[in-house]
Formats: structure tokens, C-alpha cells, sequence
């Protein structure tokens, strides 16, 4: 593990949430020695309330971490405030997740897209620090004096400009891609789903590539596509960054090209966990849908894919599947891992694309 982190939750959310949570710190490298939960709402000061915020101060001394993350993201007061108060680095989950991105990033839009992310979550923060400085406070950051903070805040700006540009131009090299292979008559297929689920490992099998995988969130940050045989019919498959709870509406805009893979897409192949406890199977499955009509995405092009069969357990599986039927007619059963249930996929799949009118039927 790489620096010490303590997390902090404020608000009443589902221990499945915070195991999550303490996972995405783990796979941002960060060692995590305590959570601190205080079960109600955030306070707009400091996040904690004044009461938890001493215990948390008194933990910071005893365990010396380098970092505190919130589950919640800060606004730029209590990211000020928060700062003040425990004299360490201070983070939140959206600021963690935009870590772990940076890490895996691969492509020039992965990295334009992070940066623009950064940026604007930075620029509410540095005016926050322009404000103290004109009110004379000694703030702490950014040491060059308000003279510095106001040019950076310039750079950031037109920054924030340029990249939107950049990333625009790509957008319109993408729908050009998506256009030429529609005129090539090749459907678009899209994989997505709850990141963990087992997305990449389902797109090696059926694209016959061998894409990383580590079972860790976020392991795909850039779109990737390729041609993929589906007993008869070639479509173009995509694998597609994956949904996490609580996805904040920054992150969802600034990946929008990659999100958009998923809106163009004639078919999306919707891969959820089986292995997980049914608990977390539920939250995983409901919020996914959330995010599905949040970004438009009608039913009728969703095929939920239940992977890890292999590894659920017995007693749930007949619970996980009416959860599933209840929003869904047609679904498939798979491990992708090992195998099972793909060639019913693979036709599941061209059938959905036959009753589209996408491909001819024989």
C-alpha cells in the first residue's frame, strides 16, 4: 500500500456503500486505517458535526494518516474548513475516483477528460482561497499570496477551454466512426454494468482479445471495440467504462464520449454480478437502472447479461433472477470466466439484433 487514509461517512448509507467505499480506497493505493461514521446528514461546515469532527481530530493524532477521505463530495467550504481543523491532506470520493482514473488512463481522451474533471472541481476551491485572501486570511494553500491564486485561477480557466475543444473534435472523429460503421451495415453492441461485474472478461471472450483484467474497479477507463461473431452475425462489440453508486453528475458529463458509446449503441449487453450476496446484488441492479434512465437509455436495447454464475450462491439465485424479471422479459445466465451460457448469449444476442431489424434472418 502506498499513503494511510482514514474515511470518513456522513449520513445514513448502506454498509454495502461503505464497503465499496473502502474498497475504492484500496485500489487507489491508499491503506486504510479506520472508517468514521456519524449517521446523520453532512454538515455545511465541516462535514462532520463539531462533536465527531474532535473525535476525528484526536484519531489523527493517535494513528498519523496522510490523508482523510469523505464518502461525500465537499464543497469548497468544508474542503477550507476540514483542512484547517486537521492540518492534513483532505479528499473527497470523487476526488479518489479521479485517482484512480489518472492512474489507469490510457488513451489522450481518458486524460483530457480527468483533467477537465479536476479543473472544475479545482476552480470552485480556488475561489473559496481568492475570497479569504481579499478578506485578509491567511489560508494556507496555494503559497504565492492572492496576486498567484487569481493567475492560476486564469490558467485554469482558459484551460478548461482548450480541453473542451479537444475533447469536442474527438467526439466529432467518434460519431464519424460510428456513422461509417453503420453504413458498413455493422450493428453497435455496448458492454456496461456495475464496474466489477466482469465486463472485460466477458468482452476477451466473446471478441476473442485479451484485454487486463484484475477484478478491481475502474479497470477500464477507455472505450474499446472490436469485431465480434455472433453465430452469423458480425456486430461491432464495445467495452465500456463501468457504473459505480452515487456517481456524482460531474463525472457522468465530463466521460460523456465515453457514456456515449452506450446511448449510440443498437444493443446493450447490461452485465450484472451473480456472485454478490442479494443485498448487493439489489442496490448494484437498482442503481444501474437509475443510471440507465438518467442518461436515456430505454429498456427495449438493454439485455441483462447475469454473470459469475460459478460463484453464486444456490439459495439467492432464484431471488436475483425475479428481481431481474420484474423489470426485464429476456435475459442470460453465463460465467464468462468459464464459459458457461455463452453460445445462448451469443444467440440471445443475434436474435434481439434480428427483431431490430438490424441484420436479415436466414
Amino acid at each position: 500500500m502506498g499513503s494511510k487514509a482514514i474515511l470518513l461517512v456522513a449520513d445514513d448509507i448502506e454498509d454495502g456503500k461503505i464497503r465499496e467505499f473502502k474498497s475504492l480506497a484500496e485500489a487507489g493505493d491508499y491503506e486504510v486505517l479506520d472508517t468514521i461514521i456519524q449517521r446523520r446528514r453532512p454538515d455545511p461546515r465541516y462535514y462532520l458535526g463539531l462533536g465527531k469532527l474532535g473525535e476525528v481530530e484526536e484519531i489523527v493524532r493517535s494513528y498519523e494518516p496522510d490523508t482523510v477521505i469523505t464518502y461525500h463530495q465537499l464543497n469548497p467550504v468544508q474542503y477550507v474548513n476540514l483542512g484547517r481543523r486537521l492540518r492534513i491532506r483532505v479528499m473527497d470520493r470523487v476526488w479518489l475516483i479521479l485517482e484512480i482514473f489518472e492512474r489507469r488512463a490510457g488513451s489522450k481522451e481518458a486524460k483530457l477528460q480527468i483533467e477537465l474533471t479536476r479543473l472544475r472541481l479545482e476552480i470552485p476551491r480556488v475561489r473559496e482561497f481568492i475570497r479569504l485572501a481579499k478578506l485578509g486570511e491567511q489560508i494556507g494553500f496555494y503559497g504565492g499570496g492572492e496576486y498567484a491564486i487569481e493567475a492560476y485561477y486564469r490558467h485554469m480557466v482558459r484551460r478548461v477551454s482548450h480541453i473542451r475543444k479537444e475533447l469536442e473534435k474527438i467526439r466529432e472523429r467518434r460519431a464519424s466512426l460510428v456513422m461509417r460503421r453503420r453504413d458498413y451495415g455493422l450493428p453497435q453492441v455496448a458492454l456496461t454494468g456495475y464496474t466489477s461485474a466482469g465486463k472485460t472478461t466477458l468482452f476477451n471472450r466473446l471478441a476473442r482479445e485479451n484485454k487486463y483484467v484484475d477484478g478491481k474497479p475502474f479497470a477500464t477507463l477507455d472505450t474499446y471495440s472490436r469485431l465480434a461473431y455472433f453465430n452469423g452475425v458480425n456486430a461491432i462489440l464495445t467495452d465500456t467504462i463501468g457504473f459505480i453508486d452515487d456517481l456524482p453528475p460531474l463525472l457522468i458529463e465530463s466521460f460523456y464520449a465515453t457514456i456515449a458509446e452506450v446511448l449510440n449503441s443498437d444493443l446493450v449487453l447490461f452485465v450484472i454480478d451473480m456472485s454478490d450476496e442479494y443485498s448487493e446484488f439489489h442496490r448494484k441492479f437498482t442503481s444501474s437502472l437509475r443510471i440507465f434512465m438518467d442518461l436515456g437509455v430505454p429498456k427495449g436495447k438493454i439485455l441483462p447479461v447475469l454473470n459469475k454464475v460459478d460463484a453464486a450462491n444456490d439459495s439467492y439465485i432464484g431471488n436475483k433472477v425475479s428481481l431481474v424479471k420484474q423489470e426485464f422479459n429476456e435475459y442470460v445466465v453465463i460465467s464468462a470466466k468459464l464459459g458457461i451460457g455463452i453460445d445462448d448469449l451469443r444467440n440471445t444476442i443475434r436474435n434481439r439484433l434480428e427483431q431490430l431489424g438490424l441484420v436479415g434472418k436466414d
